[in-house]
């Protein structure tokens, strides 16, 4: 059928293809933090050939997911909390003015795909799905990013994408609140969408507020808003 050979035309690369199925695994939990692996565990835990895998843990050092250790192998990277809060700062920046400049920027498909993503959004916020959430932040995070048309800002972002949605994905089912979350992410990709710039800022710096008090229960302090 037509529609099948044009799936296979844009089929991703394959070292992508690792990357992305890697860094889920990492993500979710599947290679725990601090767990030790070598080139042929991830290989089998994939399922992806050498050569794709090697290029995904060279990706994946670089965005902090693991740690390469000569003659040992790589470590999945534990949990830092003073990384997470320097990740927010970072954030709350970078992702403002991609908000902006995708307002700005995206193309009238690509704001019908946002405002198409911030209902899936609230529609996945009524039934707590956490692997939807995760499906739409990544598709969400890739549109907005090619929108915003800036590729110092991707870069910056996606060094610390990686590490934001694993903390919020291991420890949210006990401090989060997933329709808050949800809420979140939703008020961003619709304000984007409708081409509001101010709005979009003022949603990711709300989003940001909202990990930064998510991030505090998880370390034990208990905030005046709680």
């Amino acid at each position: 059928m037509p529609s099948e050979a044009m799936n296979k035309i844009i089929t991703m690369p394959l070292k992508d293809e690792a990357f992305q199925d890697l860094e889920r695994m990492i993500v979710n939990g599947e290679l725990a933090p601090g767990q030790w692996v070598s080139e042929t565990d991830l290989i089998e835990a994939s399922g992806h050939t050498r050569a794709p895998v090697r290029s995904a843990i060279q990706r994946l050092a670089d965005e902090g997911l693991l740690r390469i250790v000569a003659r040992r192998g790589a470590q999945v990277c534990p949990i830092d909390h003073t990384e997470q809060f320097r990740s927010l700062e970072l954030r709350r920046v970078v992702e403002r003015l991609v908000a902006r400049s995708a307002a700005e920027r995206a193309t009238d498909a690509q704001r019908r795909e946002l405002s198409e993503i911030a209902d899936g959004f609230r529609a996945v916020g009524t039934t707590g799905d956490q692997a939807a959430m995760t499906e739409l932040d990544a598709r969400c995070f890739a549109l907005l990013i090619t929108a915003a048309d800036n590729k110092f800002a991707a870069r910056s972002l996606t060094s610390v994408k990686g590490l934001s949605r694993r903390f919020w994905v291991l420890n949210q089912e006990r401090h989060g609140d997933i329709h808050q979350m949800f809420n979140a992410h939703a008020a961003v990709a619709d304000a984007v969408s409708k081409g509001n710039g101010d709005a979009a800022a003022i949603a990711v710096d709300s989003l940001i507020d909202y990990v930064e008090e998510f991030t505090l229960r998880v370390i034990g302090f208990r905030s005046s808003k709680a």
